[in-house]
């Protein structure tokens, strides 16, 4: 997909011919068309579609709604309209952690930068825009897209509000005096946990830690999708879990998310469901009761999974873990179940990190917990394959040496050339009992398996999702909210 980002090559050729569509790729996965009669608007502003600029430099949160030409994997179709998201316009406050307004966010290898070529130029005071997923549980962002630029007249905020009194809110770590300003758009009052979008007046002399005391509005919000039919409509949402309803089901912001046997799984399994993981869910939302009955939920981040001795030396408080010789970051997200990333180890312990891999190689916990006494021949890893010589597999930049282990394919136990036949680099795989050697960083013995492959990652060549032997989604319409991750604009022949 072409990422088209100056505004003077844009407008230069629609002087001479005639646009004919846009197709966005949202969620790497589906492809949607905008058509001269899409709607669409910028943090609620109707804007053209000649300004292509805005959304070829791609990275914005869409809140969207499709046509009737939605097909039944909610991967293409025409938007009729379509709105980008800032979810923070204000300034840096804070660079370890990074925190915009009292926000912590953090940054992948996914997150489009304008203006900047890393956030670690970043200096607090910088006014930044950004789009990101928001945790409801926080308030934390993991930005999408991260643009520099000083020229800011209004501060913009959104995010949950709790801790109301009659003078003062909080959104994440920000307190807010309210200054007499009405909530709007509340159909339920200004509550605790109401999603809300907050404008204010820039304030120069703002103290990281102090209280905001130049708001202008307050309006309340959908924190996912809009919906204005009582009635079921095909939807994907993206969004970090918050919390699990039951064995069954989960939360995402104001949505319940059911899954059954039929529900598929996309770069991972059901046991990687967790508090923080981030998802895409794509199904039938129940609009009279803001239930999703989901046919397919995509973990967005290849997943990761190491248990192995930590001695206290491989711990930087609240920064970083090393285990098995890499270095996994700390995110607002991650669970620390027993105090470790806060407070430190005393002895060398066995510990479980779970989290996620980005494009470069970039590991990012999700939780870590204590698994007790050292136990070198229980060793196990999660990770993509990045080499093969047989015996040998590199995962993670760790050694895994196959000579004596046993091998496992669709949960049947095979030979060694049969495996290394079936394996690639890329696939994800799994070993476990495994024995550690801290001196050579390599695993042996323990079992090891090839993770599902599941078709449902990649568009066939006409772009279309695979939906295997999962249902169809039988619906009119589809709305969701998603990232954009690529542009193309489509122009014909004809001279205006």
């Amino acid at each position: 997909m072409k990422q088209l980002k100056l505004f003077s090559l844009i407008t230069s050729t629609l002087m001479v011919m005639q646009l004919s569509a846009v197709n966005l790729t949202v969620n790497d996965i589906r492809n949607f068309t905008i058509d001269s009669n899409t709607v669409i608007t910028l943090d609620g502003a109707l804007i053209s579609p000649s300004l292509l600029d805005i959304i070829g430099t791609g990275g914005y949160k869409i809140r969207f709604r499709i046509n009737d030409d939605v097909n039944p994997t909610i991967s293409q179709g025409t938007f009729s309209e379509i709105n980008l998201i800032s979810d923070i316009i204000a300034p840096i406050t804070s660079t370890q952690p990074l925190m915009i307004l009292d926000q912590e966010v953090f940054t992948t290898a996914a997150t489009v930068l304008e203006n900047i070529n890393s956030s670690n130029q970043l200096v607090v005071g910088d006014l930044v825009k950004v789009s990101g997923v928001i945790s409801a549980i926080d308030n934390s962002l993991e930005l999408s897209r991260l643009e520099l630029d000083n020229s800011m007249s209004e501060w913009k905020l959104r995010g949950f509000a709790r801790n109301i009194t009659a003078t003062t809110f909080t959104i994440g770590d920000l307190t807010i005096n309210i200054n007499g300003v009405t909530a709007t758009n509340c159909a339920n009052g200004f509550i605790n946990n109401s999603f809300v979008s907050i404008k204010t007046s820039p304030d120069a002399s703002y103290v990281s830690g102090q209280p905001l005391t130049t708001l202008t509005s307050i309006e309340c919000q959908t924190p996912d999708v809009d919906e204005d039919s009582n009635n079921s409509i095909p939807v994907v949402v993206e969004g970090v879990i918050s919390e699990f309803v039951d064995l069954v089901s989960f939360k995402i912001n104001n949505l319940t998310v059911f899954f059954d046997a039929t529900t598929g799984f996309d770069n991972g399994e059901v046991e990687h469901i967790d508090i923080g993981t981030k998802v895409e869910v794509q199904g039938m939302l129940d609009t009279n009761n803001r239930l999703i009955d989901a046919q397919t939920i995509r973990f967005i981040h290849y997943r990761v999974k190491i248990i192995a001795p930590v001695a206290p030396a491989d711990i930087t408080l609240n920064q970083s873990i090393g285990i098995m010789g890499v270095n996994v970051r700390i995110i607002p997200q991650t669970r620390d179940d027993n105090n470790i990333i806060s407070s430190g180890l005393d002895e060398p312990r066995q510990i479980e990190v779970r989290g996620f891999v980005d494009s470069a190689g970039n590991i990012f916990a999700q939780r870590v917990k204590d698994k007790g006494e050292v136990e070198l021949d229980e060793s196990e890893l999660r990770g993509g394959v990045t080499a093969i010589n047989q015996p040998f597999i590199t995962v993670l930049g760790i050694t895994i040496d196959s000579t004596n282990s046993l091998f496992e394919l669709d949960d049947n136990m095979v030979d060694m050339t049969t495996f290394f036949a079936q394996l690639q680099v890329g696939m994800q795989i799994s070993i476990e009992d495994a024995i550690y050697d801290s001196s050579t960083n390599t695993l042996s013995f323990g079992e090891i398996e090839i993770e599902e492959q599941e078709l449902e990652d990649e568009p066939d060549d006409n772009k279309q999702l695979s939906p295997g032997n999962k249902r169809d989604i039988i619906g009119t319409g589809g709305i969701g909210i998603a990232t954009i991750t690529g542009t193309e604009v489509i122009f014909n022949s004809s001279f205006e």
